[in-house]
């Protein structure tokens, strides 16, 4: 028995509980392992739908914590150079020491951009073509 067409479809989590099904139908070429093709199209549909929210969500909270770790490592540093600023300004040492500058919202925050939503097109290989044309 010999298979010519494989149709694979996969049902993906994309987070919050929802699922999409992404599926393929292909021609399978003289001597192309089952298998392999079925596992192929399984890693092209997960590239398609893309990292879960779950995953995301996950990310976002390890950035939040490493965040708030420099942010406390900020204040610790701060506190210290301005004492050290406070000491050295009531010794006469030098008396125009400067105060840490504080680094509040120099950046403006993100805008959203417009979603677009790209097509991606997979181009069968010229061995497929050429079993077409005979």
């Amino acid at each position: 028995m010999e298979i010519l067409t494989v149709r694979a479809s996969f049902i993906l989590p994309t987070g919050n509980n929802n699922k999409e099904e992404i599926g393929f139908t292909v021609r399978l070429g003289r001597g192309e392992n089952i298998g392999q093709a079925v596992a192929d199209l399984r890693e092209r549909a997960i590239k398609i739908v893309g990292q879960s929210a779950q995953e995301f969500y996950y990310r976002r909270h390890e950035l939040e914590e490493a965040c708030g770790t420099l942010e406390n490592k900020l204040a610790k540093l701060r506190s210290e150079w301005d004492a050290t600023a406070e000491f050295l300004r009531k010794q006469g040492i030098n008396p125009e020491c400067p105060s840490l500058p504080q680094f509040d919202n120099l950046l403006s925050a993100a805008r959203p951009l417009d979603e677009v939503v790209a097509e991606l097109d997979y181009e069968e290989d010229e061995e497929d073509e050429e079993d077409e044309e005979d």
